[in-house]
This record gives structure tokens, C-alpha cells and sequence, in this order.
């Protein structure tokens, strides 16, 4: 598969060196949480010579300039014990919940369904979440992907200030 992609990569690294700067970190220092050469950091702030994308990606991801996402679990669950009640939908992650969960509340299954594939949850997933919530007033989803800044949009006080920084110079 092509992609035309295009890249300001002065931009990129003026910015990462400028967080590396305003963080008070060393070359050596960031070189180390990259896992990576100091001499491929030099490479990489200087825009000289060749590095790996992977090397590359290392060095922004520990500068907080690569948008990750956070494996974890949906957990579903009626909230009143009468057909039709309202649903509550909850982000575990795979690491462990970093406070107390945040229920997100939907009044119908027809709403829970929509929210489902606006996450692109599978129809299959679906059908098996909503069979266990009729059955035992509970389901889960497992192998959710979700970028910090879906996280952060949908579940805010779980998820405080987790989107990424801005890439561009501030």
C-alpha cells in the first residue's frame, strides 16, 4: 500500500528539541528513555544523516509527540434491573484503571449500539455484549483500542488532560 505522505521534519525536530529543553533533559538522558544512541538523538535534532523510522518514532514517543493508544476492556452494565434501564459503559485498562472509573450512560440499547460502532466494535461483539446484558445485567468488551485523545473525549475525568500536546511550536 502507497501513501503519499509528507513530513516538515524541521518542525518535528525543532519542537522535540525544544520539549527535550523545556523538560530539562539531557541528549544522554532522552537517548536512554528512547533506547536509542545519543549519537542518533544528535542525528535526529540536527536533521544530519540517516536514522530508523523506529528510532525515530522512540525519540518523539518519549517527548509525548506520538498519539498512542491504550489497550483495555468495555464493561457494560445495567444500571436498574428493569428491561429497557439505563446502560452504563465504563473503560478498563489493560494496566490497571488510573481512578475511579467513569461510567458513560446510555438511556437504550439502540444508543449503546451507535456509541459501539462509532468505536468500530464489530456487529459480532455487539450481538454477544447485548445478549450477555439481557441475560446477566452485564457484558464486556475485550481488545478495545483507543487513542488517549478518544479516551480523553469520552470518559474526561478518568481520563484528565491525557490528549496528546500539540505538535506545533507554543
Amino acid at each position: 500500500m502507497e501513501r503519499n505522505i509528507q513530513v516538515n521534519w524541521e518542525v518535528v525536530t525543532r519542537e522535540a528539541r525544544r520539549r527535550r529543553k523545556a523538560r530539562g533533559m539531557t541528549q544522554l538522558r532522552l537517548a536512554a528513555l528512547a533506547k536509542v544512541s545519543r549519537s542518533t538523538v544528535v542525528r535526529f535534532e540536527l536533521s544530519s544523516g540517516d536514522i530508523q523510522l523506529s528510532s525515530a518514532l522512540r525519540i518523539l514517543s518519549v517527548l509525548d509527540m506520538v498519539e498512542r493508544k491504550q489497550e483495555g476492556t468495555l464493561l457494560l452494565r445495567r444500571e436498574a434491573r428493569t428491561l429497557g434501564g439505563p446502560i452504563a459503559v465504563m473503560f478498563a485498562p489493560d494496566g490497571g484503571a488510573v481512578g475511579a472509573m467513569e461510567p458513560k450512560r446510555f438511556a437504550s440499547l439502540d444508543d449503546l449500539a451507535l456509541f459501539l460502532e462509532g468505536l468500530k466494535i464489530d456487529s459480532a461483539a455487539q450481538r454477544l455484549a447485548f445478549a450477555d446484558l439481557e441475560r446477566t445485567e452485564s457484558a464486556t468488551i475485550p481488545n478495545i483500542r483507543l487513542t488517549m485523545t478518544e479516551l480523553h473525549e469520552l470518559w474526561p475525568m478518568q481520563f484528565p488532560g491525557m490528549s496528546p500536546a500539540k505538535s506545533g511550536p507554543s
